[in-house]
């Protein structure tokens, strides 16, 4: 079973002292040729006049530029420590156990516009890339979209990534089940900011107890065991609605 959440656009500075990226220590190796590629693509925008607008920078757009630019030489930290934002204070990795822990390092992914599928104790640089970035060449979606179906291959999926990260390389199927977050379950209506949270707590319930789902109806008998409100998308088969929690 595996957990994919969605990365964020703020990321801790930092990591461990003397480390790198190591292309090789990444999961799903199969990957590294994609993945070297974008991050060179990224490099070389990086240094052009195009690349606040491409990578959609704001007034903190140097500073990115310059993270990108050292991208293959600055200091890595796991990414589950590396992104940060109201997912991830929700799902509050630094206050778990030991146990719990060991099972985010087991089941928890993430995926990013420039590496891909990493799991969440896969250690990577701060850098700037966003699912809707516009890198020199093929679009982002071409160069994931062709490795759905390998990505996905063998556990099941839960995916709790947004729209835009989904439509990179979407759940192949009968792999897994897309969560859609809702402010309640009678109208679907979008949950708006208040869906990170809801993810966050979502994932650090599922974490917490231990859980391990095989199907959609395990993720929908587990959740009303404990507490959240969900059902399945009529008109969307694979997809799961989430009522937002307060």
């Amino acid at each position: 079973m595996r957990i994919v959440l969605p990365p964020s656009e703020t990321k801790q500075p930092g990591g461990q002292a003397d480390s790198h990226l190591e292309w090789s220590s990444l999961v799903l190796p199969e990957l590294t040729a994609t993945r070297e590629q974008i991050a060179s693509d990224l490099v070389a925008l990086s240094t052009s006049p195009d690349a606040p607008k491409a990578l959609g920078l704001g007034a903190k757009g140097a500073e990115w530029l310059e993270a990108n630019r050292e991208l293959l030489s600055s200091p890595v930290m796991p990414a589950i420590e590396r992104y940060t934002g109201v997912v991830f204070d929700a799902l509050g990795f630094e206050t778990m156990n030991e146990g719990a822990r060991q099972r985010v390092a087991e089941c928890v992914w993430l995926f990013s516009a420039l590496f891909g599928p990493i799991l969440a104790t896969d250690r990577i640089p701060r850098y700037r890339l966003s699912f809707d970035s516009k890198l020199p060449g093929e679009t982002l979606k071409s160069r994931w979209g062709v490795h759905a179906e390998a990505i996905w291959a063998h556990d099941f999926t839960i995916d709790l990534r947004s729209e835009g990260y989904r439509a990179l390389a979407p759940l192949t199927p009968g792999s897994g089940v897309f969560v859609r977050v809702v402010k309640d379950l009678s109208g679907g209506a979008a949950a708006g900011h208040a869906n990170k949270a809801t993810k966050g707590r979502f994932v650090r319930a599922i974490v917490d107890s231990g859980a391990r789902f095989n199907s959609g109806d395990d993720v929908l008998a587990w959740a009303d065991d404990h507490g959240f409100e969900m059902a399945p998308r009529t008109d969307a088969p694979g997809e799961l609605l989430l009522a937002v929690v307060d």
